[in-house]
Parts: C-alpha cells; sequence; structure tokens
C-alpha cells in the first residue's frame, strides 16, 4: 500500500493508495481540480450529497473537507475499492460521510441488467484492469463483456426516496446514460444539482444526456476532458429549486 499527502483548503489529507490507477484520481480531483465547478454547490448545499461511483472515497474527502457538516452518502460496489475507501474515509475523519457497499441501478430497462434473489437486488459488475473502471453497463462495453462478479444494486429511486438531494455525482463509467434515460419523473424534482461524469461510445453520445437533463428544467455546463474528447463533467442546476 502506498500512501500521499496532499494540501487542500487549508487541510493536510492523506490517502492511501495501490497503483497508478489510483494516484491518476487523486490528481484528477486534488491536482487538475476536476470538480472546482461545483465547489460553490458544495459550500451552500442544504441537503444530502449522493456520491455513486465512489472508487476510494477521493470526491467524498473533497467534499467532507469543504463541507463537513453536510451528509455524504457514498456507493462503491467492488468489495476492493469499498475496502480502501472505508480505509481513507476513516484516515481523515470524515465523520459526515455514510459508506454502502453498492450499485445503483435503472428502475427500468431493457432486457435484464439486474435480477431479484430474496427481495434483494443484485446486478453484474464488469472488471477492468483499472480500478476506477468497472461498470455495470454492457452497452459501455467495445468488446465481449470481460470477468465480473455479482453485486448487491439498489434503484435510485428506492435509494433517494423522500430525501432531498443537494448534489446528485455520479462517475459510473457509462452506467450513467442508463440511469438518466430510466429516472423516474418525481426523482428529476428531488435533486437540486447533478454532477455526471458523461463516458460516450458509439451508443451514447453527451448530447443525449444534455438533451434529457434540460428537458426536466436543469441548466447545464460542458466541461470537456482535455485529454480525451469522449468524457467531461456535466454540471447541472435545477431551475425550479
Amino acid at each position: 500500500m502506498l500512501s500521499k499527502q496532499i494540501k487542500f483548503n487549508s487541510q493536510n489529507i492523506n490517502i492511501n493508495y495501490r497503483d497508478d490507477s489510483d494516484l491518476s484520481v487523486i490528481d484528477e480531483i486534488f491536482v487538475d481540480k476536476m470538480y472546482r465547478s461545483v465547489e460553490n454547490i458544495i459550500l451552500n448545499t442544504k441537503h444530502c450529497i449522493l456520491d455513486i461511483g465512489a472508487h476510494i472515497g477521493l470526491f467524498s474527502i473533497y467534499a467532507s473537507v469543504l463541507n463537513p457538516k453536510i451528509k455524504i452518502i457514498d456507493l462503491e460496489p467492488e468489495p476492493d475499492n469499498f475496502a480502501l475507501m472505508k480505509e481513507n474515509l476513516k484516515l481523515n475523519h470524515c465523520k459526515n460521510v455514510e459508506a454502502k457497499c453498492l450499485a445503483v441501478i435503472p428502475s427500468e430497462c431493457e432486457g435484464s441488467l439486474f435480477k431479484s434473489t430474496d427481495e434483494q437486488l443484485t446486478t453484474n459488475l464488469y472488471l477492468s484492469n483499472n480500478s476506477h473502471n468497472h461498470t455495470t453497463s454492457t452497452g459501455h462495453l467495445t468488446t465481449k463483456p470481460p470477468d465480473h462478479i455479482t453485486v448487491t444494486a439498489m434503484t435510485l429511486e428506492k435509494l433517494i426516496g423522500n430525501k432531498k438531494i443537494g448534489l446528485l455525482k455520479m462517475d459510473i463509467e457509462g452506467g450513467e446514460f442508463d440511469i438518466v434515460k430510466n429516472m423516474e419523473y418525481r426523482i428529476w424534482g428531488m435533486i437540486d444539482c447533478i454532477a455526471v461524469e458523461y463516458h460516450e461510445n458509439e451508443n451514447n453520445k453527451r448530447s443525449d444526456l444534455e438533451n434529457i437533463i434540460r428537458s426536466h428544467g436543469f441548466s447545464v455546463e460542458h466541461f470537456p476532458n482535455h485529454y480525451d474528447k469522449r468524457f467531461g463533467l456535466l454540471v447541472c442546476r435545477n431551475k425550479k429549486t
């Protein structure tokens, strides 16, 4: 295990990580400041932050340092990532973060993306050599599905329930298209802001996400990835809240 200390917002942050894959995400968040455009949202939200695709907890640590009083819910389905996330949250005294080992799946979709076993939803998580590239979305895979594990899952609708969400952050390697396309109408009104990392392929385009999100009364800002035009961040604000 490797470790790195970063100064952020006048605080020392200590992060345990495993390899260059983890390090690339550390740099993305704390060096390149990919989420700089949502800092004011984090600082000013009065409602829960939902971090879907939390990896090893880096965005939630980032958000917790900015706003230690607001509740943050972390969701990461891959067991090794989840264990390291718990370790990093504890290391940085993030007492406002609740961690759950869960995948988020769409409420409705074509085909059988998930199954129910004794009233517990599960789904396939397709594994990548890079720890931040695991995905539940077969539509995002350009070759035959790689090795997978079965993980516990929950729909976004059940997860949110009747809670107001100040910021919904999604980084789920193509799964964002399935979630956004199938969100129940009432859920849109429960969310103040969305920060979604998009992962384009021939079947799913950024414009698809933008059009759906705008149709539900959100403004959308686009922050493209400078290294790969297929990726980037959409920051969306509900104009009705």
